[in-house]
């Protein structure tokens, strides 16, 4: 059984999903600078941060 998100974090947490997708897109295409390239990696990083733990609090990372 599902259960219901509250909007807030449903739409946050898709917006997060939508960013880290773009970001590990960017860095597969790749051809840009080291900087920029490490810039990427560290932001996506704390996406991923994000996006757990907004998982967590909404509990979506747990196994029934």
């Amino acid at each position: 059984m599902t259960t219901a998100m509250p909007l807030f974090d449903s739409t946050e947490l898709a917006s997060v999903k939508a960013e880290c997708e773009l970001l590990s897109k960017k860095l597969q295409r790749g051809g840009v600078d080291a900087r920029t390239r490490i810039g990427r990696e560290q932001k996506l990083q704390q996406l991923r941060a994000k996006q757990i733990r907004l998982e967590l609090q909404l509990d979506l990372g747990r196994r029934q």
